[in-house]
This record gives C-alpha cells, structure tokens and sequence, in this order.
C-alpha cells in the first residue's frame, strides 16, 4: 500500500486522535445516490475485508474519501428533450416557448436520472500525527480541495493549509540543474521539464535522458525555469519533484520491497514502512528548500 501522488498539508489546528477520528468519519460515511442527486461524498473503509474506518499503524492514520457519481451526459439529455420537443410542436402547432423549452429539459433530466450510471471513486490520504501533516494521495488539485473540505466538515475544529517552503520548488530545482550542490540524500535522475516564463510558456521534456548540465545550463540562461524533476532520495525511493510541491510517481525501489506471509501482512508492513520513510523524504526535501515557511 503505497501512496503514488503525494499532496501535503500543515495541520494547524484540532486534536486528531484514533478514536476521535474514527468516530468522526463514522458519521460522515458514503451514502448512495439518491434517485434525484448526481453526486454523493462521504468516508469509506479503506480496506474492503476491514469495518475501521481508519487503518492506523503507531500514530500514522490511514483514510479513504469516497465519492459516487453519476453519469448522465449533457448530450442524451438534448437528445431526450429534442425528441419531446418536436413532439409537443406537432401536437400545439407552434414552437415550444423559452420556459417551456426549459421545463422540457428539466423534464428529460428527471426521467433519465434514475438510469444513469454509477461511478465510485476513493482518494486516500495518509495522517501523520507526529509530524502533523495531511498526505493526500492525488495529482489533481480539485480533488484535493474536494477531499480537504469533506475532512473538515468532518472532523470539528481542524484546520489545514498547504505545506509552503522557504524557496520555491522551480528556483531550488533550477540551481540544483545549473550545478549548485544538492543535498547527497538525493540524487538526479532523467526525466525532467523546463518552461520559459513568457506568456508562449514554450515547454522543453527530457524522459530517460542523461541531464547534462551544459545543455540545461543553456536553457536556463535562455530564460527557462525547471518546474518538474525526477529525483531518487537515499537510494530507496524515487519521484518527481513539481514545482507546487506535488511529489509525484512514488516508487519505492527494490530495497524496499520485502515479502510477508499473507496480504493482510503485506498491507500491514507496507503501510509502516511507507509512512516511516516517506516522512523522512518529506522533511528532507523541506530541508533542500531552505525549511519550512510559517508566514502563510
């Protein structure tokens, strides 16, 4: 059970204990559909064979959001509407007017609904409560928003905000590509992305190419800015570094990968050994980007 995307937030405020959390999400839990609803949001288990709502290892909390939706484009809707549209011409004589048109559709809604299909969808996040952080596992940001605004309505007196560093990700990762010194925790691997800061945003990839400072030096100097690099921290765990602070495509590498018994174990070691490094690769790239900033 390892988390692929990693988003982190600072929590601020709010006593998070494993009772008090479990209690919590308990009473926001996911609940179906209503025949007239087109999206439902609500904490599930986050393993299927469990009843917890939070899988804990130590201090270290696991959650799951759950969100159910239904799919029912626009395009069958008009499709719908159009058909009874034209009916209801041919039975009148005359074109349906604006607030008809619109009752119509809003008619063609109402029928359809209870045929659409449903999707379900389950973000994790990770809860570190020693280094008060909130890991969510996503690289898209309004699901994060999504995720952040369920938990506090959940969870009474929480607050967050968002991990900041004293130098920002782009300028760190830019110097660390011009050949200033990066901490040897960490070493740079072959994937990375450059972009000018004019308005065109012109766009340089590299993917499994040996970067040579040279030739990055020359992009830089034409006014490019690294905004993602792939990095491998402590021999153990490679990602790539965003310049939102988004650690993304978490592998962790075979030294870390051990066998157990049963999945039940699997899952049991994975998470204890995930949370404990990643917690150290989080504060070490907060040390590489000059500490954390509190002035938020």
């Amino acid at each position: 059970m390892w988390l692929r995307n990693l988003l982190a937030y600072r929590i601020t405020g709010g006593n998070i204990t494993l009772n008090s959390l479990e209690e919590a999400l308990s009473q926001h839990a996911l609940q179906k559909c209503m025949q007239m609803e087109m999206k439902s949001r609500g904490w599930v288990v986050p393993r299927d064979e469990k009843e917890n709502f939070v899988h804990a290892y130590g201090q270290q909390f696991l959650i799951a959001l759950g969100i159910e939706k239904k799919l029912l484009p626009a395009s069958v809707v008009n499709q719908h509407a159009k058909t009874r549209i034209a009916d209801i011409e041919q039975i009148q004589g005359y074109k349906p007017g604006k607030k008809q048109i619109r009752d119509i559709k809003e008619a063609a809604l109402i029928e359809l609904m209870p045929r659409a299909f449903v999707q379900r969808h389950k973000t994790y996040a990770w809860i570190d409560t020693i280094k008060n952080r909130l890991i969510i596992d996503t690289a898209n940001a309004n699901k994060a928003d999504e995720f952040v605004e369920v938990l506090i309505k959940s969870i009474h007196g929480l607050t967050l905000e968002p991990l900041e560093t004293q130098i920002s990700p782009s300028s760190a990762m830019t110097r660390w590509l011009s050949g200033d010194d990066l901490s040897s925790i960490f070493t740079i691997d072959r994937d990375c992305e450059l972009q000018g800061m004019n308005d065109e945003k012109a766009t340089i990839r590299y993917t499994r190419h040996v970067l040579e400072t040279e030739e990055t030096v020359r992009h830089i100097r034409a006014g490019k800015q690294v905004i993602k690099l792939a990095m491998t921290w402590n021999g153990k765990v490679s990602f790539v570094l965003h310049d939102n602070l988004q650690l993304r495509r978490i592998t962790p590498l075979d030294i870390l990968k051990e066998s157990a018994e049963s999945d039940e174990e699997l899952f049991d070691s994975d998470f204890a050994i995930m949370t404990g490094e990643l917690s150290q690769l989080i504060t070490d790239v907060i040390d590489a980007l000059g500490g954390e900033d509190h002035g938020h």
